[in-house]
């Protein structure tokens, strides 16, 4: 492919580039929209997800305010970005499990953010917006580089700061033994995601890769009507009413899981955010590299040892404004209980009362479900006006009023 030819990538507007640059020992490949001297916009993509995830908001982000350089990386271990070493792990080959885990530690995933900040020629990053695990990463290149990140947004995946103890920077991971004692026993997905089998599972599921990504996209969308998201007793009991799709049937696959609920041919037929081309393009991208990548980044968030480093930041906030942004039907907003209240209270300083926004119509993915609503949050955000009409979670009658409102 020419670079910027965009005929591979369905739903990407003219405008939109798509290259490679060299960062560390990364081949980066991204898209990006905008002129290279406007200020920049950094787009940090979760998982299952690529930097096309965010195709539907990179030109509209790109022209709001006075303009700006929209720039959405494939992360290490995901798409098209490749190691410089055609012999390397997830170069010349898909990623395994035994494969050395180290380079996708927090902080060595932030230092790739940086580089990438540096290899476009910028000091700086106007907005740094990452949703779902991609949260994570945005909320670690704020805390470690301070003087980098003048403002921040967490999509779907709340950002709660260091953890109380390596390996618990998800808390509710820690009553693993509680879930399995449940009758039935459970299992919770992010320690799911880091063993061994997790790759195969949803690499080469019985019902095929592309099925299993329509049902697992679209469970964790506002499209399934069983979501129904509330706050959570911070207990196994409390958890366990999560939706499968976290709280896991002990002997399930997540394979198993996304089947179980998978989309009639109809509904998917209906599915306006994610039509048949573009999901195409996300099982075309993992066929070729599996999920290892992605899965990765569950591995050193879970493992206190992997996750030790990240403790250096204790007591650390964020100084620069943030906002909060999710779907109203996004389970991911409660499944670590307490955690927006611990990220407006204690770890963002200049979080205010009216940048704490779910919503109406979008699940999950928001930025695909409900792209318009996006921008429009993020461009007011940017002007630093957010949204006075959103109410925030403290504010009496807020979830009545944010259902009557949904779309």
């Amino acid at each position: 492919m020419a670079e910027g030819d965009n005929s591979e990538w369905p739903g990407i507007s003219e405008g939109v580039q798509s290259r490679t640059l060299p960062v560390r020992d990364l081949d980066v490949h991204f898209f990006e929209a905008g002129k290279p001297t406007d200020p920049l916009i950094l787009l940090l993509h979760g998982f299952p997800e690529i930097a096309y995830s965010w195709r539907k908001v990179i030109l509209p982000l790109s022209r709001a305010g006075l303009g700006y350089r929209i720039v959405a990386p494939d992360l290490r271990g995901f798409g098209r970005t490749k190691p410089h070493n055609s012999s390397a792990p997830g170069a010349a080959r898909p990623l395994t499990f035994e494969d050395d885990v180290t380079p996708y530690k927090v902080l060595n995933l932030v230092e790739d953010v940086v580089a990438l900040v540096s290899a476009l020629r910028h000091d700086s990053i106007a907005c740094l917006i990452g949703h779902d695990a991609g949260s994570t990463i945005a909320g670690f290149t704020a805390l470690a580089h301070p003087a980098l990140v003048k403002s921040v947004v967490f999509a779907s995946t709340p950002f709660t700061g260091v953890p109380a103890q390596p390996g618990a920077l998800f808390p509710a991971t820690l009553v693993e033994g509680a879930l399995a004692a449940l009758d039935p026993p459970r299992k919770h997905y992010m320690l799911y995601f880091s063993t061994p089998g997790a790759n195969e599972d949803m690499w080469r599921p019985p019902q095929g890769l592309r099925a299993l990504l329509r049902a697992y996209l679209h469970v964790k969308s506002a499209d399934w009507a069983q979501n129904d998201p509330h706050p959570l007793e911070p207990s196994a009991a409390g958890l366990a009413t999560l939706p499968h799709y976290y709280v896991m049937p002990r002997g399930a696959t997540m394979a198993d899981v996304a089947q179980a609920d998978a989309p009639s041919a109809e509904e998917a037929q209906r599915c306006a955010w994610l039509p048949e081309e573009e999901l195409a393009v996300y099982a075309r991208e993992y066929e070729r590299t599996g999920f290892q990548g992605g899965l990765n980044r569950y591995r050193v968030t879970t493992d206190a040892a992997l996750a030790e480093e990240l403790t250096a930041f204790a007591g650390q906030t964020i100084d620069v404004p943030a906002m909060y942004v999710t779907g109203l039907k996004d389970w991911g907003a409660y499944q670590n209980p307490g955690g927006i209240e611990k990220m407006q209270g204690e770890v963002c300083t200049d979080m205010g009362e009216d940048e704490i926004i779910l919503v109406p119509g979008a699940g999950h993915w928001v930025q695909q479900e409900r792209p318009e609503e996006f921008v429009r949050y993020l461009s007011e955000f940017l002007k630093g006006t957010p949204d006075a009409v959103i109410r925030t979670m403290s504010d009496p009658g807020f979830f009545q009023t944010l259902q009557a409102n949904t779309v």
